[in-house]
């Protein structure tokens, strides 16, 4: 019997210790590649925002159930993303992204376009996942999501150097 009651403290005590240390993860994960585009940013940013290169396609695919919404602010409530945004450096546009699918929110994200040289453009895309602070198996699994949505953001920089390579 004394065992079995030593077995149970100690897994509510390993249990507690193990959610305390994940209470130091953090809550928002950024996911980011970036690629350089022979094109100028300011022609680029036009392009995605007249639908002349269509961001539903560019970054769905063939996926018709996602859901794309674009913006020139970003979607995430009141944090370091908002200030950063504001902040951010003259030469760079930003067009904010939010995926959704069947009504659930999968990712925000952005296509950051910066104009470092006259005939390029480094184009970064980016994904940030919001994650709960009392989820911690959520919260490990995010630290390794670069594996997961990586190859993603891959393709859709390669779609999008041929999508302005034809215009």
């Amino acid at each position: 019997m004394k065992f079995i009651k030593l077995g149970l403290i100690s897994a509510v005590v390993f249990g507690m210790l193990f959610w305390a240390i994940t209470l130091l993860f953090p809550a928002n994960t950024v996911i980011s590649r970036a690629a350089n585009i022979a094109d100028t940013s300011g022609t680029l940013n036009k392009r995605l925002l007249s639908n002349e290169i269509s961001l539903q396609t560019l970054i769905a695919g063939d996926s018709s159930h996602l859901v794309i919404k674009s913006a020139d602010i970003a979607f995430y409530e009141d944090n370091l993303f908002n200030t950063m945004s504001s902040d951010a450096l003259p030469k760079a546009d930003t067009i904010f992204f939010q995926i959704s699918s069947k009504g659930t929110v999968v990712a925000n994200g952005g296509l950051a376009f910066y104009q470092l040289q006259a005939d390029s453009t480094t184009t970064q895309m980016f994904y940030v996942f919001q994650t709960p602070w009392y989820k911690p198996l959520v919260k490990m699994k995010m630290m390794v999501a670069d594996k997961v949505y990586g190859p993603g953001l891959d393709s859709t920089l390669n779609r999008l150097k041929m999508m302005s390579a034809r215009y």
